[in-house]
């Protein structure tokens, strides 16, 4: 088993949501306060850095129609027009990307080695960017030999409802949803939102207390858990923004 922290590219090549140019890093292990020490993921387009890819909507590519990306800016930097998604860019995604830029990691490939990456862990599918967008054999062998996953797509159509939850951004898309037998993953303005009898609160929320991290819940992997889907109030730097987009419902 790779060493902890060690990075991998997994995949090279087109995205599955509109044709550009992706890659798929693996990190092996992480000190990530939420998720606690999973294999981490981050789905970038290889050509152009995360926030550019922001600014100018070309983030579709691994982002697809999320409603958090924001929209396109006609400045010359930063990123996205109200954008409300969570994930910090000059963080992990821009370092990370920097990092593959410069050669600093090495390619893996093949079930057995890709699988070797996962094995005997919990693994984060998408730390950052839609799993959808890449080919649906990367992810089988990186969880087949793992301990469990986390995983969630905005994508219309879940192409994999057995391992990923469909992240809903209302009651209507979440009702939707639970119709065609699939599990959730709910994002919230409030607690009262959450739908008694079909949702609970992420546990390693901070309305939960943060009980439990996500690498021992083990919650969000799609139909495979026999589970009340997922909720949680809208959380990161960007959480006004998120609430007062997605509302009461």
């Amino acid at each position: 088993m790779a060493n902890l922290n060690q990075t991998f590219i997994a995949y090279e090549g087109p995205s599955l949501i509109d044709g550009q140019p992706i890659v798929v890093l693996v990190q092996t292990g992480s000190k990530n306060r939420k998720t606690g020490d999973m294999v981490q993921t981050y789905i970038l387009r290889s050509d152009i850095d995360p926030i550019s890819a922001s600014r100018t909507g070309q983030d579709s590519s691994i982002c697809g129609d999320c409603i958090h990306k924001g929209q396109p800016s006609d400045k010359a930097q930063g990123q996205a027009i109200g954008r409300t998604c969570y994930v910090t860019l000059a963080h992990g995604p821009l370092g990370k990307w920097k990092a593959y830029k410069r050669g600093s990691y090495s390619s893996i490939s093949g079930h057995k080695d890709i699988a070797a990456l996962g094995f005997g862990r919990m693994v984060r599918l998408g730390t950052y960017g839609d799993p959808c967008a890449v080919p649906n054999y990367i992810w089988e062998s990186l969880i087949s030999r793992a301990q469990g996953h986390t995983a969630y797509t905005h994508g219309a159509t879940n192409p994999m409802p057995q391992d990923i939850m469909t992240s809903a951004d209302s009651l209507p898309m979440a009702e939707s949803a639970w119709n065609r037998g699939e599990r959730t993953f709910r994002v919230i303005s409030a607690l009262a939102d959450i739908v008694k009898g079909k949702e609970v609160l992420c546990p390693a929320s901070e309305e939960a207390g943060k009980r439990v991290q996500c690498d021992k819940c083990k919650l969000c992997a799609g139909s495979s858990v026999k589970a009340k889907s997922v909720a949680i109030v809208a959380h990161g730097i960007n959480k006004a923004k998120a609430k007062a987009m997605i509302g009461g419902n």
